[in-house]
């Protein structure tokens, strides 16, 4: 009687085993490509704000910032993003970084590109146009004069 428990509890848990190896395999579950949108590419003086957000289900890997020039498409500024709280992590909450364009010739109307690739390879590259931040005072001022 000892022998049949045995063989039948042995029995269930090869049963369980085998269930969860053949779900385990199944490629449906691979993580999609990143998904990335830019919400800012502001330039604020010598810096650039950069906002976005970024989705990635398989752990970001690397995250690279490249300005181009709007006409030739010419790289003025490469920036990859090392910080930890962006690095490694599946969501970006609030992806939020400040370049430094000093001296690099920058103008409105060029080109910001964010690439995003998760551990498993795949990149999702965003493009805005860069412009100018409006100064808060000035655009309150607008919106006065509109109820005037």
């Amino acid at each position: 009687m000892k022998n049949i428990k045995y063989m039948s509890l042995m029995m269930a848990l090869l049963c369980v085993l085998s269930l969860g190896f053949s779900s385990c395999g199944d490629d449906d579950d691979d993580p999609a490509a990143p998904t990335v949108a830019l919400d800012e590419a502001n330039i604020e003086g010598d810096e650039i704000c950069v906002k976005a957000d970024v989705k990635a289900e398989g752990r970001t890997a690397a995250i690279l910032i490249e300005i181009r020039d709007a006409s030739n498409g010419e790289v003025k500024v490469s920036k990859p993003v090392t910080d930890s709280k962006y690095i490694g992590v599946l969501n970006i909450d609030g992806f939020h970084v400040h370049v430094d364009i000093a001296g690099t010739g920058v103008v409105e109307g060029d080109k910001l590109k964010l690439t995003v690739t998760d551990a498993n390879g795949r990149s999702t590259t965003d493009e805005k146009t860069l412009t100018q931040e409006e100064d808060d005072d000035e655009h309150e001022h607008e919106h006065e004069h509109e109820h005037e």
